[in-house]
């Protein structure tokens, strides 16, 4: 079997997780202050926007949702 990233269920792979350092940088006023988005202290760490919380890209739930899946839903506003 392979363990592509859907397999893995973590939310590097979940659509509903951000990781982008713009949109943490965004998310966190003052972050820039402190250095960066980019830092190697956040590593993949992201914000997920079923749960608005700031985590680690290898943390799962029970509301994953494949990125590349088309059938999953975005979350409700």
């Amino acid at each position: 079997m392979s363990h592509d990233a859907a397999e893995i269920r973590e939310c590097r792979a979940c659509r509903h997780f951000r990781n982008d350092a713009k949109f943490v940088e965004t998310a966190f006023p003052g972050l820039t202050s402190m250095s960066s988005g980019f830092g190697s202290t956040r590593a993949d760490d992201g914000i997920c926007l079923r749960h608005d919380r700031y985590l680690g890209a290898r943390a799962s739930c029970a509301d994953f949702a494949a990125a590349h899946d088309a059938t999953a839903h975005a979350p409700s506003p």
